[in-house]
């Protein structure tokens, strides 16, 4: 058989056993009362007319109990996104949320891929090749699949809001780069740093349109919902970012910094079981400043052509989003997906130590697998620091060795 034919029945066995995944989570009611659990009662609130609720997940909905105990996190505005599940009993209603995110991730990927297939021509893939590279890349990354064991997620909505704001920056259409973006911080918060670093580093295209579509929708949602509502949202908001959360959901590189307490409880100094994860937490976000620092300043400056300069810092901007952010549940992950699949582009143009780091990175998202996580942790207890500090790794390593790539592999992301 040709090497054509052999990627083809690749990507067609590929697509298949998608394809059958994708089905068998929709059809499993995996999820009912976890992450599902916040939407559906969100939206079942917010069509009850109970909004000042919404962040309250004890409280009883039209007098019946609600069918999760997860906090929300979206903007107050975002309640009403959910408001259409609750015109269906709950388990239709996970069917069809799951449905919708598979959608919105498969339409994410496949602008993506007819985006990259140019990118990976230009640097040496046959086409059979890329798309094969492709499809075996998709079904690889965990973070995609973990939405169909909590019960469907949002993340794919943002996942594809981040893509068509790639694509309009790349054709200069601001105003709608600064849309998607606002929608897809309205759903996630924690996705805030994107337009925040898009702003800052093209201020003079984006900021002025990310403050005004910002402010304005900002203006909007106090008027129609009451300040009291936002307050409470900030405050959720600044208590969700004082600490991470533990490994066995959160993959930001900060829960190792929390894997030092034990250590610290142990030093016969008062205060010190606080202090050394703090100071450990702040020297990574130090790091991560100094190495997206300095890799924005010299794609500014060595990168000629505006149109690639405008993807180098796009991707930038998710980077810095996933990097920076304490808590980094599993499937926000999905959205690194679109950097990798950018240097995975790059392959046959970079240096073999460059691609042995890509596969270690890939190997390292395979880890982050939600059932194995947990199983893990049902049958091997964390009795010590050794095992603490390994479990930590793991779950933040591919960031960590994304950030040592960036780092390391810096000449050849320009070249």
């Amino acid at each position: 058989m040709s090497s054509p034919q052999r990627y083809r029945w690749l990507v067609v066995g590929g697509l298949v056993l998608a394809g059958l995944v994708a089905v068998v989570g929709i059809a499993v009611p995996a999820g009912l009362q976890w992450d599902f659990g916040n939407f559906y009662d969100t939206g079942h609130r917010a069509a009850s007319g109970q909004l000042a609720s919404i962040y309250d997940p004890t409280s009883a909905i039209a007098g019946e109990a609600p069918l999760g105990a997860m906090a929300f996190w979206g903007a107050p505005v975002s309640a009403f996104f959910y408001a259409p599940l609750s015109l269906f009993p709950p388990a239709t209603a996970l069917v069809l949320f799951k449905l919708a995110g598979t959608l919105a991730l498969a339409a994410g990927l496949l602008l993506l891929y007819r985006h990259t297939r140019d990118f990976a021509a230009d640097r040496g893939f046959s086409p059979d090749a890329y798309r094969a590279l492709y499809v075996i890349a998709i079904l690889l990354f965990q973070p995609f699949w973990s939405m169909y064991r909590v019960g469907g997620q949002t993340t794919p909505f943002v996942f594809l809001l981040l893509v068509l704001a790639l694509l309009a920056f790349l054709k200069e259409r601001w105003t709608l780069v600064a849309g998607y973006l606002l929608l897809a911080v309205l759903i996630k918060p924690a996705f805030a740093f994107v337009p925040l670093f898009v702003g800052l580093v093209a201020w003079r295209r984006m900021l002025p349109r990310i403050a005004l579509v910002f402010a304005a929708a900002g203006l909007v949602s106090i008027a129609l919902l009451g300040w009291p509502i936002h307050q409470h949202f900030l405050e959720i908001v600044r208590r969700g970012s004082d600490k991470p959360s533990p490994w066995p959901f959160n993959s930001s590189l900060y829960i190792v910094a929390d894997a030092f307490r034990p250590v610290a409880n142990s030093i016969p100094v008062p205060g010190a079981g606080g202090a050394l994860p703090g100071l450990v937490r702040i020297g990574l976000k130090l790091l991560v400043l100094l190495v997206v620092g300095l890799l924005t300043w010299r794609g500014l400056t060595v990168i000629r052509l505006e149109r690639q300069r405008r993807l180098f810092l796009y991707l930038m901007a998710i980077s810095f989003c996933l990097l920076i952010s304490q808590i980094v549940w599993e499937h926000y992950l999905a959205v690194l997906f679109i950097p990798l699949v950018f240097l995975l582009a790059a392959a046959p143009r970079s240096p073999k130590p460059a691609r042995l780091h890509l596969a270690i990175i890939f190997g390292l998202v395979m880890l982050q697998n939600l059932v194995l996580v947990l199983t893990f942790r049902a049958h091997v207890p964390i009795t010590n620091n050794v095992t603490l500090m390994a479990v930590s790794l793991v779950k933040a390593g591919p960031l960590i060795a994304y950030l040592a790539f960036l780092w390391f592999h810096r000449s050849s992301i320009f070249d």
